[in-house]
């Protein structure tokens, strides 16, 4: 019998992507992290900051593209946007996402994954690194 994705241990089924990024400068800058191949789900995000000239808070959030809608943005935080430090100061900082056990976490193919920044007169490089975990029993990528 072949191994499928739902004979696998739960480490295994999951994936890290990760995404460095140039300096970001100004306010509600977009970080794209990653698109989702599959139908997934968001498990955590973890970021670091170099550079920083200030205290940008981030945000995490999907945008997905509904047929006959257009294009949806999917807060994941609320209000509770990460301030982030920099990695000399607190190492890598986790964002305060709403319970796996939710909807909102729940990525379908072609989801993108991005952070928002919102606060002026900062800038920095981050690297962020996003966990998620296969839904799917026979994993396709892009349906293939």
């Amino acid at each position: 019998m072949a191994i499928v994705n739902r004979d696998k241990d739960v480490s295994e089924q999951r994936y890290v992507f990760t995404q460095n990024t140039n300096a970001v400068v100004g306010v509600s800058a977009l970080i794209y992290l990653g698109i989702a191949p599959c139908a997934s789900q968001l498990l955590q995000i973890a970021t670091n900051a170099f550079g920083l000239s200030g205290s940008p808070t981030v945000g995490a959030q999907i945008q997905r593209f509904v047929v006959g809608s257009g294009l949806t943005t999917i807060p994941l935080n609320g209000s509770s946007l990460l301030t982030i430090t920099a990695m000399s100061t607190s190492g890598m900082q986790t964002q305060v996402l709403p319970s796996t056990s939710s909807t909102l976490m729940q990525l379908q193919k072609g989801d993108e994954i991005q952070l928002v920044t919102s606060t002026a007169n900062t800038a920095g490089t981050y690297t962020t690194a996003c966990v998620v975990q296969i839904l799917q029993d026979v994993k396709q990528d892009y349906g293939v």
